[in-house]
């Protein structure tokens, strides 16, 4: 499977969601884009920079 490029988040920050729990977020690619929401494996499993190069960031 070919990736895309590489690419940085432009935003990013941690959503308060209830009882003391967080969730983190960001955005990257094309601000006009469709927007798109990954969803990691579970509590504590966590996401990695290389899962956004699943997405073409142009999009």
């Amino acid at each position: 499977m070919d990736l895309f490029p590489p690419t940085e988040p432009t935003a990013w920050g941690m959503l308060e969601v209830g009882d003391g729990h967080t969730v983190y977020w960001e955005e990257s690619g094309n601000p006009n884009g469709v927007p798109v929401v990954f969803v990691h494996g579970g509590p504590g499993a966590g996401t990695a920079p290389p899962y956004r190069r699943f997405f073409d960031p142009a999009f």
